[in-house]
This record gives structure tokens, sequence and C-alpha cells, in this order.
């Protein structure tokens, strides 16, 4: 009967990677729900069972599989393939249906403990308190998961603007992989004080300094607080699996602390929308310190006993110990090794795209809500937004909530994705760690300078700016990016506007601002913007817009269209066409409105793929036209 419960559990934690093929995100969500469940419950059997050998290779085989998943996570750019691309599923689905295969075909008398737990490591003075235990572990599992979850994750929390935005992702991610490597290689020498207080201040100074040092410091940072948190794994992972303690309670416990880590994770930024939001807005700091002081005091407390030696009993000898970890190092600086060759052949195909584009004097912008790289069903939608962008011919394009490299998002880097994708300049801000949704700056012409800015939010959400100097045809552009607070928090929104106007009033004589305002046109932020921000909208006519709006001063306009969203976001995209005039001071502004293509120049077109002229909303399935658009200006 134990034989059969464990084959059904096996099948049903199988069943959670085959999730991704389901049909609609409410039946994933129910089959992947039941195969975490699994899981967990398979891990605990797992780990708490067998030999000291089989219990040490399991916990190795765990801790390996964290860093290929990192390593394949570097092949895909950032996404994990498990979730993202089908072909990738079904090959990882395959294998571990293979896997399972073998665990129940192979499962008898080698999973029988050895001994009584009397037997293991009879050098333990102390029972290990199961709470504190169960604690650190999971606390260890989301501070990797917070930070370490991809290797780019620290470099969007150190990143400033430009010319001097901190290590880029890649290759900065490559230090990350070694800083993490290097940290399980300490934690099994036996001259390295792992356990000690000095080695406990140390991670917990690289956490501060992560959270508020600037770019290179936070960086550094970053590096340091990786070693340190690698090396806890085999230690805290020997605590977990050698305690006396039942396993359920211990693993219950561990998954708890996750969780409310987790959530207070969201809370600190999503604070206005959730219960008690109020207390954990902008704690990244208290949540930090937290975890940081549960593993401190199990690092204190616990016995100051090496991985191998709480696992070992009289019937599996040092000398296979020795053997395995040899070649546990092998395989890891093998996964390493490759890691960092994705790395460099990433930044030479990056490298190769950029700046391929002849310059021009006209220049086409778009603006987007992306919604973190999910479509309205709930599923990636990551590649049909690189054929939109694509197909929208932009050259500047300022994507809003795109900071998606937080837990409960997916780790996912989607500047570094697109980036790379279309063969754009980027720019990402503000920092992950400033509590924001984050906007990400796609360019196909160099960045000169940029600056991040975080606007006076009092009461809702933290609303974030960027302002940028871009290189067009010779000729120094200015750009003004925004998202404002929500339409609740009035004050927020006119505090906001007045910020905003300040930044278009101090910018050089040709800007463009893309932003989002949740105001209608004419209210009294859309008027701060025009008036004391002394620019023009695209189109003072259309009125039936709510939060996108495209503004600019000495420039000529050209051309203004919305391209309804198709599920692929909850909102469209709005692009539009202008022309650098050669003189700034003296030049003629187009006036005319005309609808039909044919009456303009064909270089100014909008991309025929869209449709033509459209009066309403375009309620198909399908990207289009709509609102009256696209218009022309002559």
């Amino acid at each position: 009967m134990a034989s059969l419960w464990k084959e059904i559990l096996l099948e049903t934690l199988l069943g959670s990677i085959a999730s991704f093929q389901a049909s609609n995100a409410r039946l994933r969500l129910v089959v992947l729900a039941f195969g975490v469940f699994s899981s967990l419950l398979v891990q605990a059997v797992t780990w708490w069972s067998g030999s000291g050998l089989q219990r040490y290779l399991r916990v190795w085989g765990f801790i390996l599989g964290q860093i290929l998943l990192l390593v394949l996570r570097i092949w895909y750019t950032s996404l994990n393939p498990i979730w993202n691309y089908e072909t990738a599923n079904r090959v990882i689905l395959t294998l571990s249906a293979i896997a399972m295969l073998d665990r129940i075909c192979t499962d008898g008398d080698c999973d029988k403990p050895e001994g009584k737990n009397g037997d293991v490591a009879k050098e333990r003075v102390f029972r290990l308190n199961w709470l504190l235990t169960g604690a650190a572990f999971g606390s260890l599992v989301f501070l990797t998961h917070w930070i370490f979850g991809e290797v780019s994750l620290v470099s969007r929390w150190a990143v400033s603007g430009h010319p001097y935005p901190g290590p880029d992702p890649n290759p900065f991610g490559g230090a990350i992989l070694v800083g993490l490597a290097s940290g399980l290689m300490l934690s099994g020498c036996s001259w390295f004080p792992g356990s000690s207080l000095i080695w406990w201040v140390t991670g917990t100074a690289s956490a501060a300094g992560l959270l508020y040092l600037p770019t290179w410091a936070a960086a550094i940072s970053g590096c340091v607080l990786a070693i340190f948190t690698a090396s806890l794994w085999p230690q805290v992972l020997g605590y977990l699996i050698s305690s006396e303690a039942n396993p359920g309670k211990t693993m219950t416990i561990a998954m708890i602390f996750y969780l409310l880590e987790i959530f207070f994770c969201a809370w600190c930024t999503a604070f206005k929308f959730v219960p008690g939001g109020v207390y954990a807005r902008e704690r990244y700091d208290v949540l930090l310190g937290t975890m940081m002081l549960i593993i401190g005091l199990k690092m204190l407390i616990g016995p100051k006993k090496r991985l191998d030696f709480l696992l070992q009993t009289k019937n599996s000898p040092k000398v296979l110990f020795q053997k395995s970890e040899k070649y546990m190092t092998l395989f890891l600086w093998l996964l390493v090794g490759v890691g960092l060759l994705g790395l460099g052949l990433r930044q030479k195909t990056y490298a190769r795209k950029l700046g391929k584009e002849a310059p021009a004097k006209e220049v086409s912008v778009a603006i987007w809500p992306f919604r973190f790289g999910y479509d309205n069903e709930g599923w990636s939608n990551l590649e049909r937004s690189a054929q939109l962008l694509n197909h929208t011919g932009a050259d500047f394009i300022p994507i809003l909530e795109s900071d998606a490299s937080k837990p409960y998002i997916g780790n996912n880097d989607l500047t570094m994705w697109l980036g790379e994708k279309l063969g754009f300049y980027t720019d990402f801000g503000p920092s992950t760690r400033d509590h924001t949704w984050g906007i990400m700056v796609l360019s196909r012409y160099p960045i000169v300078k940029s600056k991040h800015h975080l606007l006076p939010s009092p009461e809702g959400e933290i609303a974030p700016a960027i302002t940028l100097t871009v290189t067009i045809a010779g000729k120094l552009v200015d750009f003004v990016v925004t998202h404002f607070g929500n339409y609740e928090d009035d004050l927020d929104r006119k505090l906001q506007a007045i910020a905003v106007s300040k930044l278009l009033k101090n910018s050089s004589n040709q800007v463009i601002f893309l932003g989002y305002i949740t105001s209608a046109p004419g209210s009294r932020d859309y008027l701060q913007l025009i008036e004391h921000g002394n620019v023009k909208d695209i189109d003072g006519t259309d009125y039936d817009r709510w939060c996108e709006y495209i503004m600019y001063r000495g420039l000529i306009r050209l051309g203004y269209a919305r391209i309804s969203h198709a599920e692929l976001s909850d909102s469209e995209i709005q692009v539009a066409k202008f022309r650098i005039p050669d003189d700034p001071v003296n030049y003629r502004d187009n006036q005319k409105v005309v609808i039909d293509h044919r009456e303009v120049p064909e270089s100014i077109h909008f991309n025929p793929r869209f449709g033509s002229y459209k009066e309403g909303h375009n309620s198909e399935n399908n990207h289009h036209f709509h609102m009256s658009t696209p218009k022309y200006f002559l």
C-alpha cells in the first residue's frame, strides 16, 4: 500500500509539469497545486528515509537542480523553459517520466533506513529545534528564490540611470553564478567558519549593502550575499534532515514561513490593494532583516558539523562520501561552465544586433502597459509581444508595469529578454528594491543619459518615472516616461502631475512625453502637463482616452495610431511619428489632419498589417487600428 501511494504521488508530481499543457489557466492552477502538494510529500519522504549516503546524494541532487535551473534560464534568456516553451516542457516532462519510472522500479530495500536515529552522527549532543529548523529552511528557500532565482536579479536591484547604470545583467550574471558555486564549495571546507558569528555578520552586511548601496557597491554586496546564501544550503539541509523531528511538522513550518515571506514581499509593493498593506508599505528592510535573523539563529545554535558528517553512519564509510563529493563538485563546475558559455554567446549575438538601423530624421514612438509579460488568460505573451512591437516599427518604446523580477511574478528579466530579442538598447528602472511595478525602455538608438525618479506618492502605490536623452540622427532628443498612481488617490495624482510638469519644463527644446496618467483629457492633471510642462498633445481632439498619452515639444508631428490589444494585455498600444526639425526654433508644426494614407508620403505610413482607419473599439481578437485612427498630419 505504501508503494502504491508513492506511485500516485510521483505521478501527481509529474502532472504538475504537464499542467503547462492545460487548456485554460484555471485547470493549470489546480493541477499545478496538486503537483506542488505531492512534490513536498515526496521531498519529505526521500530526505528523511534511506541510508546516510542516499540522503546525502538526494540533498546534493536538490542543490544541483537549483543550479541547473539557473543555467537553463541563462540559455533561455531569463525565462524558465518549463513554463514558457512547449517543446522544452515536453522534453523535461519526458525526462521526468523516465526518472519517475526508474524511481518506482528500483524502489525497495535501498530506501530502508540503516538503523535507528541514534546511529546517525553519534556526536550530536542535543536534539534540534524543529520549529527553528523549519523556519530557517523556509527563509533560506525564499531568500534564494527572491534574489537568486535568476542570475540577472542582483543587477536589477543595483540598477541606476545612464551613463552609469551599474553592472549589466549580462555578463554580470556570470559573477552571481560563480558566487553561488563558490559558496557551495566553501561549505565543504573544514577550515571555513560557516556557522560563525563573523560569517553571519558578513552575510547580513552584504544584504544591507544590496538594499541600500548604489550601483556597483550594491552589486558587489550581492555577490557576497550569493556566496553566503549558497554556503548555507548544505548546512541548513543537514540540520533539516538529520533532526529527530517529525518531517511533516518541519516541512509544514518551512512552507508556512516561505508563504508568509512571499506574501509580505508582495504586500511591500501592492500595499494599496491588500488588507493591512499600510504596515508592509516599502518594508523590504523588515523582510530581509527578519530572514537574516532567523537564519542567523539557526547558524549560531545548530551543530557545527558538515553535511556529510551529520549523515554518516557505521554502514556508510567516509570514503564513499568523499568520492561522491568529488563527482558533485565536478558536475557543479560543469554546470557553471555551461552557464558562462551561454552568457558569452548571448552577449555576442546581442552586440551584433545593436545599432543596425540607418539614422533618420523621423522617429516613431510607442507606449504600452505590459502587465508583466502575461496575457489576459494568464499565459506568457513574450513571443507574441515581441512580434507585435516589431510590427509597430517603433524606435523608442517605454513599456509600463514590466518589473517581473519579483518572485511572485516569475523572476523574469523582461527588459533583457525583449532587448536581446529585438536588438534594442535598454533602460530599466527604478530599481527593483524601490517597490514600484517598473518601467522598461527599448530604444533603437543609443541612450546618452537617463535618470530614474520616484514621484510623490503619499497615499497610493509608488509612481515611477524615467527621463532620458537619446541620440537620433546626430541630434539629442529628450524623453519623459511615467506611470502615475491610481485614480482614487487624488492627492498623489496632483503631486505627480506637478513633478512631471517640472521634468518636462526642464527638458531640452525637443522632448517627447509618453505616460500613463489615469486622468481624462482636459482634466486637472492633463492641463498641468500641457500648460506647465509646455508640451502639446499629439491629438488634442481625441477625447476618448483615459490613461495613455503622447505629448511633445520642438518636433513636427506626422502620425498617430491606436492599436487594439487583442487580449495580449488589457491595454492598447499607442504609436506616434515625429520629424526632427533642422532648426528647433524656426520650424512649422503640421496642423492638417488626414485619415487617408494615400495623401501622405509612404515613408511615414503605419504598418498596413494593422488594417486601415477604424472608428470605435476593435472588439475582434486581433491587433487592429481603432478609435478613429490612424491619423496623419500635414
